[in-house]
C-alpha cells in the first residue's frame, strides 16, 4: 500500500516499490492499492489493472476534499473502501509503505481483520504532515515541537476560505494545538499495532524514534535495488575532464537545486553544463519552483529534461560526468546517489541527514556544506581541476543491497509478524 506508484508517479521510492512488487510477485501473490491522481475520475473512484504479475488498484483522491485537519490523516470513507478491499483479497499481511492522503484508520482496519501490518516510514510522515521537516524558510526541524508544527501546518485552518484562514489562525492557536495533539495520540494508538516499523538507514531511524515511533519495533531494512541498468552504464573515459554536471529528482525547494544553479553559475569556464532531471511537483502550495529555476539559469548552460521513465537512467548516467544532489531535508536513504556511483559517476552530496551513510567525504563521494552556495562552487570546482580525483572516488564504490537478498529479509520479516499474530502479539 502506497501514496503514489509507477507509472503515474516516478520518484526513487515509487520505482523501489514497483521493482520491490514484481520480484515478490514471483514467489508469491502481490496487491498493490495506491492512491491516485485524479486525472478525469470522481473522487473516491477505483481503477485495476495488471502489471508483470501483480494486481495495482488505484483510488483516486481529490485532495481539495479536505474538510478540516483530521481529514489529512484520518479518512474514514478510505477505511471503508480499504475494509472492502482487504475482505476481497483477504491477505496475509499488509505493508504499508506511505499513508500520504489516505488514513491512519488502515492501519486499524488490517488490525481489527487480524492481518499483521508491516510499515515502512520513508521520509517523516506521518509525525510531520509535510514529510520532509523542513519549513517554508529552509529550515530543518531538528526535532519535531508542536509549537513549531502550530506554525506551520497552521492546522486550525485547513479547509477554510482566505477569510476565515486569517481569522482562525489568529483566533484559534489553541484549537490548532489541540488538533496537532489529538494527530500525535492517534499515531501512537495506531503504530501500537503494528507488527514493525522498517527504517531504510539508521539516522532515520534515530530519527523516527526521537518523533515517537515505538523503538522496540521499529529495524532498520536498508532498500534492496535493481542494479542490472546501472550496471550497464559504460564507464567514462579514463583521465576525461568532467564538464557535465546532473541533478536526477523531483524539483521541489526542500531538494536544494537552486543552491546547485547558483553554484554552478559561480564556475567560470565556459564548457560546462547542467543536466537536471525530474519532475517539477507541488509543494505545500507553491506551484511555481521550476519556473523559478528557470529564470535563475537564463543565459547558462543549464538544461530542464523533465521527468524520466525507469528504464531510461542507463541513457540519463551515461550522457554525465558528476552528480549532485543538494538536498536540505533529511534525506532517508539516498536511492540515486547509490545508482550514480554504482553506474562509476562520481557524487556531490550535501553534508545532511543518511546521506553520510552512504558517502565517506574524499573516500567515495564528495560532501559539502548543505545549503552553502560557495561550498557547493568550490566542491564542484575541484572535481574539475583533477580528473583523477573522479576516477577515484568512484573506485571505492558502495555497498548496496540485492533486490534479491532484501526481499529474503522482507520475507522473514512477513513470517515472523504472521506467527505472533497467530501466537497472539504483534512483535
Amino acid at each position: 500500500m502506497a501514496q503514489g506508484f509507477p507509472p503515474e508517479n516516478i520518484g526513487g521510492v515509487e520505482v523501489y516499490l514497483k521493482n520491490l512488487a514484481r520480484k515478490m510477485a514471483g514467489k508469491e501473490q502481490v496487491f498493490v492499492f495506491t492512491r491516485a491522481k485524479l486525472w478525469n475520475c470522481r473522487h473516491l473512484e477505483m481503477d485495476v489493472d495488471v502489471d508483470e504479475g501483480v494486481e495495482i488498484t488505484r483510488l483516486r483522491i481529490d485532495m481539495r476534499q479536505l474538510l478540516d485537519f483530521r481529514t489529512t490523516y484520518q479518512r474514514d470513507d478510505v477505511d471503508a473502501i480499504f475494509k472492502n478491499y482487504l475482505l476481497e483479497k483477504k491477505p496475509e499481511v499488509v505493508h504499508i509503505h506511505h499513508l500520504g492522503g489516505l488514513s491512519l484508520g488502515m492501519i486499524r482496519i488490517a488490525d481489527e481483520l487480524g492481518v499483521p501490518v508491516i510499515v515502512t516510514l520513508h521520509d517523516h510522515h506521518p509525525f510531520c504532515p509535510r514529510g520532509q521537516r523542513i519549513r517554508n524558510d529552509k529550515r530543518i526541524c531538528t526535532k519535531i515541537v508542536l509549537d513549531e508544527c502550530l506554525e506551520c501546518l497552521k492546522p486550525q485552518t485547513v479547509g477554510l476560505g482566505l477569510a476565515a484562514k486569517i481569522a482562525m489562525y489568529t483566533l484559534a492557536k489553541d484549537r490548532g494545538m489541540q488538533q496537532l495533539r489529538e494527530m500525535h495520540n492517534e499515531i501512537g494508538r495506531q503504530f501500537s499495532r503494528v507488527n514493525a516499523i522498517i527504517s531504510p538507514s539508521s539516522f532515520h531511524k534515530d530519527r523516527l524514534v526521537e518523533a515517537g515511533a515505538p523503538l522496540e519495533k521499529t529495524v532498520v531494512l536498508p532498500y534492496g535495488l535493481d542494479l542490472s541498468l546501472v550496471d550497464d552504464v559504460p564507464r567514462r573515459e579514463k583521465g576525461a575532464p568532467v564538464k557535465k554536471f546532473g541533478y536526477l529528482g523531483t524539483l521541489i525547494p526542500s531538494k536544494g537545486v537552486d543552491t546547485l544553479i547558483l553554484a554552478f553559475k559561480k564556475l567560470k569556464s565556459k564548457d560546462l553544463e547542467l543536466h537536471i532531471f525530474g519532475e517539477a511537483a507541488p509543494y505545500h502550495g507553491q506551484y511555481d519552483y521550476d519556473k523559478r529555476l528557470k529564470e535563475m539559469a537564463q543565459g547558462l548552460k543549464v538544461f530542464f529534461h523533465g521527468a524520466y521513465q525507469p528504464h531510461q537512467l542507463p541513457e540519463v548516467l551515461a550522457q554525465l560526468d558528476c552528480v549532485v544532489l543538494p538536498s536540505r531535508w533529511y534525506e532517508s536513504f539516498g536511492i540515486t546517489l547509490r545508482e550514480a556511483v554504482r553506474a562509476h559517476r562520481p557524487v556531490i552530496v550535501s553534508d545532511i541527514g543518511s546521506f553520510k551513510e552512504g558517502i565517506r567525504h574524499n573516500e567515495n563521494g564528495l560532501v559539502f556544506k548543505t545549503g552553502d552556495t560557495i561550498d557547493l562552487y568550490e566542491t564542484m570546482e575541484r572535481m574539475i581541476k583533477s580528473p583523477e580525483l573522479a576516477e577515484r572516488l568512484v573506485e571505492k564504490g558502495i555497498e548496496v543491497e540485492t533486490l534479491e537478498d532484501h526481499c529474503a529479509k522482507l520475507s522473514g520479516l512477513y513470517q515472523d509478524s504472521v506467527s505472533a499474530r497467530k501466537a497472539g502479539t504483534t512483535s
